[in-house]
Parts: structure tokens; sequence; C-alpha cells
């Protein structure tokens, strides 16, 4: 059989690349295709240094959500003008640990440096991956870098961080701004303000009390009356709530155009005619729950799925999809859960890759043909 394998990272646990590598053994019976996914969160640099492997990957010293310098990776391709960039491997969420969190006075600054060297590089078009970030400033702190300048109600300059822009009165633009033409790959939909914009969603995920959630709400108030009135750019719109607000950061700083991830990706890597060519297709990420379903990589792979008739695989660490029919709308013939194969989560999480590859071995034993029929 043609088997696709189009996971996407396991949050946390092993990235999409390492899935596919568990699955090697599967080569020996059948014709195997390999294409790490990402939806614009995770994993984006390893999905575009897979796809593209002339492509180089540079390291920048940078600051990250908290203000200490680590090296920042980026990627640029054979092109020398197309520069990739993670922002969770610039300020993420994951290399902090939790008494480190501090969302009032974390910064995207460490975006702009990264911009800026891959700018120096020759790099003028920019595919910026969003999520996975410890920072809720609205892309402030990566303007600054850039040398945008904020200033308070009283007339002073502003520092990094939400609680700064409480104050915001006055934005000014750089003198020489590099002239680049930027995407933001987008996993979510959320809005910049109100109940489902970026503070209230994913402030709490980023170690917000409910009290700072209110206070980077304000924060996130002004910058977008600032924006408006300075720069001209309404930036409480679709999906500038992704990545602390990055999103509305790169559409106000950069004139960036904000895409669903999945579909932008998946048009790069030629999932489509992958998913087309093959008879099975497996997918995967930590959780599978009811955000899977709104614009999330596998979700994207199974629609591709349906659309070709195609049983798909899902691999997942938990599933708290219980509706067996919405399942089956989007042709996923199994769901593996890792937690259940281990025993519990924990065990789960420790020896992903050893359940992964237990995993398919259940499946393509000798017993793949009765699965699908």
């Amino acid at each position: 059989m043609k088997i696709l394998l189009a996971p996407n990272a396991f949050k946390g646990c092993l990235s999409a690349r390492e899935f596919c590598s568990r699955a090697s053994f599967l080569a020996s019976a059948h014709q195997i295709k390999c294409l790490p996914f990402s939806d614009g969160g995770d994993s984006v640099l390893e999905v575009f240094s897979s796809a593209f492997p002339s492509a180089k990957r540079h390291f920048v010293r940078a600051f990250n959500a908290v203000g200490k310098e680590h090296k920042a990776p980026y990627l640029i391709l054979e092109d020398g003008k197309t520069c990739i960039i993670e922002s969770a491997k610039v300020c993420g969420l994951g290399e902090l640990k939790k008494n480190e969190l501090n969302i009032l006075n974390a910064s995207s600054f460490g975006i702009g440096q990264v911009i800026k060297a891959a700018y120096k590089k020759g790099a003028r078009t920019f595919y910026i991956g969003l999520g996975g970030v410890a920072f809720n400033d609205g892309g402030a702190g990566m303007a600054m870098a850039l040398g945008y300048k904020f200033f308070g109600t009283e007339g002073n300059k502003l520092n990094k961080g939400a609680a700064e822009l409480r104050r915001l009165s006055l934005i000014k633009r750089p003198q020489n701004m590099p002239d680049i033409k930027a995407y933001g790959l987008c996993d979510v939909d959320n809005v910049l303000l109100g109940p489902y914009g970026s503070a209230y969603v994913y402030g709490p995920q980023k170690g917000a009390t409910p009290a700072q959630v209110r206070l980077v709400e304000e924060a996130m108030t002004a910058l977008h009356r600032a924006v408006k009135k300075y720069l001209g750019v309404n930036i409480n719109t679709k999906h500038c709530g992704a990545a602390g607000a990055l999103g509305a950061g790169i559409k106000g700083f950069l004139n960036a155009k904000l895409v669903s991830g999945a579909p932008f990706i998946a048009a790069k890597l030629g999932l489509s005619k992958a998913v087309k060519q093959a008879d099975i297709v497996i997918t995967g990420e930590g959780k599978l729950d009811g955000q899977t379903f709104y614009g999330k990589g596998p979700f994207y792979v199974c629609k591709l799925a349906a659309k070709y008739a195609k049983p798909v695989i899902i691999v997942c660490g938990v599933n708290e999809i219980k509706d067996k029919n919405l399942l089956k709308k989007y042709s996923v013939a199994k769901v593996m859960e890792l937690s259940a194969l281990a025993g519990g989560r924990e065990k789960a999480l420790k020896d992903a890759p050893f359940y992964i590859e237990k995993a398919l071995r259940g499946i393509f034993d000798g017993k793949a043909e009765a699965v699908f029929r």
C-alpha cells in the first residue's frame, strides 16, 4: 500500500519528523511518503526544512519573551530571499518554567531581532508561524526592535511589555523601515479583543490571573486605538489574536497578510496531491479535541482525505472526540489513543515514540486491510 504520513508535532513531546521515524518499519512492506505538517503553530521550521532540504538554518542572538538572550533559529530558503520564522522558537512558552511566566512584562522584541537579522542576510519575504508564545504584547516589542517608538499619555517613551501599553497614546514610525512582504501563518481565528480575543482566551495559558487578563485586555485596547489612529490599520480582525496578538502586530506594523496556516502550508508542500496518491493517510497530534476541527493541522489532512475518499488513521496522545459520526464524516477510520495504550497519560508522554510505534504495529502487522474494509 501507499501510505502517507502527515503528522503534526506532539507539543512538548516529540516532533512531526520523529513521529515519522517511528513508522519507518512500514517501509519494508509498503511505499511510505513522509510529509511532516504544521498548521502555523509548532514545527513550522521543521516542516519547511523537511520540504526544502536546500534551505539554510541560521541563528541569531535574540531575547526570549522574558528578556534572556539565546540563539534563535530562522530558515532562509534556496532563493535567498524567503525567510521562515517560528515565533515559538524565539519567544516560546515551552522553554520557560512556570515561575518564569510574566505576561505583563513579557515581550515579542526577539521576533523583531530575528527579522532584522534575516533582512541583513537578504530576506525580503517572511512567513511567520504564529503560536506557542509566552507574551501578549500585540507585537509591540517586535515593532520596537524594528525602530517603532511608543509614547505614553504624559509624553514619556514606553518600555517593553503589555503593562506599559495601557498608557499608550502615540506611535511613531521608524524612518528606515525594512521594505519587506510578510505573511502570518495562523492556527486560530481569534480576533484581538473581547471574550474570544487573545487576552481572555490565551492569557491563562501564559500564566495570567483573572486580574492580569483584564490588564492585558486594556493594553490591547489601547494598542488597537493607537494603531488605527497613527497607522490606519484595524487590528481587531480575524487571526489578530493569534500568538499573544502577534498576528495583530505583524498586520499593523509590517502590513502583513494573515492566513490560515494549514491550507497555506499544505499548498507549499503539495499535500493535496500526496493525499490523492495515497491508499492510507496517517496524521496525529498530542490532543484530539474540539479545537482540532477548527482549522488545526490534522483536521485539514482529514478534509483532504475525505475529498479523495481516503481512509485516515489518527494517532493522538489523548482523544476527547466521542462523536463517531464527526470522525466518519472526515474519513477517519481509526483513532489510536496513546494514553489508553500506555495505561495512563504520564506514561504515554514519557515514552511517546515507543507507543506510537506500538500503535502502528498493532494496525499494520497483517491487520491493515481488515481495518479499512
